[in-house]
């Protein structure tokens, strides 16, 4: 494939359109019909475009519409890692459609060779689904500018950093590195409720916290592609609690899944009363559904817990609010589909925050889809913006 640079921008105004006629194509770029049409005839005849969907009529003929040719893309495996210790992997097209999704869970043995379990997940899907162009892995904490190296990594031990680098020793295919949060940022602007939103974050709660942030409709990384780690915001400086950073004190130890988790198994095998004491003997663990379970019926350890996480959760939020002035939040995590946590996430921050920083605050709306479709949300997002990961994903 060898587009100019102007081919490629006619591309992505193609692929964020959607489909756009020939003369909205002329007027954007200031070219004569005849320029544009050059242009877009080397498209086609590439295999690139499509021309269908006859558009509205302004008086005449009725246009034809040019689209992205996603049949033209070969398959993409997704694999999502949590810090919950989960795999989201998928094998899907770049329109959407799911070929495969399943969920894998990651055990203490997988945790020490994170790598050879991981290569394992992929050689075994190369090789039941022959048409795979691209592979795409999500993972937790921050990664480098250039998509290559995990910078920073709490929740799980890499033989190596730079996981892009050792699987492209391995296989002939494209390979895109990216936060797990940011993943879910691109998916909320696809699909989710941030389409016609330019400034907004998302924030995941789970074994840790992240956000990530779209600024005037581009994602914002920061300078050293570390924005977003509110997690590791030290919001209680008297707190003895050790986050996974090393620090004590930060936002992720006070009130991510695993925070509230530990505090409510602690304080339940000192003696302190709770209905969730037969499940913790049952079971030597509490898990996100206990929790929900004990905040439906208002049980009083859980109730106060959940509290206080959502008082520093809101602090956190103030703070982002304060210095990004997003329109919309967007929160993914277990807890968020409790109405009590967001009633009392919304109470705080509008005891904290400025009126005239208002914004809306809710809950995702898709899901475990969220975990699943992120993968595609990446490959679309590089597609004609990342010029080599481009040409290698549509000659592979």
């Amino acid at each position: 494939m060898k587009e100019s640079l102007r081919e490629y921008e006619i591309l992505k105004i193609i692929k964020n359109r959607v489909s756009i006629s020939r003369m909205e194509l002329a007027k954007l770029f200031g070219l004569t019909p005849a320029r544009i049409s050059r242009l877009i005839n080397n498209l086609l005849e590439n295999n690139i475009i499509v021309e269908k969907n006859e558009g509205k009529s302004t008086g005449g003929r009725r246009p034809m519409l040019l689209s992205i040719n996603e049949d033209n893309f070969k398959n993409i495996l997704g694999i999502n890692i949590t810090a919950d210790d989960k795999i989201y992997l998928s094998v899907s097209k770049v329109n959407g459609d799911f070929i495969k999704k399943i969920k894998i869970a990651i055990l203490s043995k997988n945790k020490k060779n994170m790598l050879d379990f991981l290569d394992n997940i992929i050689k075994k899907n190369l090789e039941a689904h022959k048409n795979i162009g691209v592979i795409v892995l999500i993972v937790t904490g921050p990664v480098d500018k250039d998509f290559s190296k995990i910078l920073m990594s709490p929740h799980y031990e890499w033989e190596t950093n730079n996981i892009v680098k050792y699987l492209g020793r391995k296989y002939d295919l494209p390979i895109i590195l990216e936060n797990d949060v940011r993943a879910m940022a691109y998916t909320e602007k696809q699909i989710g409720s941030c389409k016609d939103v330019d400034n907004f974050l998302v924030l995941n709660l789970c074994q840790g916290i992240g956000t990530s942030y779209f600024i005037d409709n581009k994602m914002y990384r920061g300078f050293h592609s570390m924005a977003g780690e509110i997690g590791h915001i030290v919001i209680n400086i008297n707190s003895i609690r050790k986050c996974s950073c090393g620090k004590r004190g930060c936002l992720e130890a006070e009130a991510s899944d695993k925070a509230i988790l530990k505090r409510l198994e602690s304080e339940i095998k000192v003696g302190k009363y709770s209905i969730l004491k037969e499940t913790l003997q049952k079971n030597n663990r509490l898990e996100i559904k206990d929790v929900l379970y004990g905040i439906k019926k208002r049980d009083f350890l859980v109730i106060k817990a959940i509290t206080e996480a959502v008082e520093y959760i809101a602090q956190g939020l103030n703070i982002i609010i304060s210095i990004v002035d997003p329109e919309k939040i967007i929160l993914a995590g277990e807890l968020f589909k409790s109405d009590f946590v967001m009633e009392n996430l919304n109470f705080y921050l509008n005891k904290i925050s400025l009126d005239i920083q208002k914004c809306e605050i809710k809950s995702t709306k898709l899901g475990e889809e969220l975990m699943y479709y992120s993968a595609i949300s990446v490959v679309r997002e590089n597609l004609f913006e990342n010029l080599k990961f481009t040409e290698k994903y549509i000659q592979s």
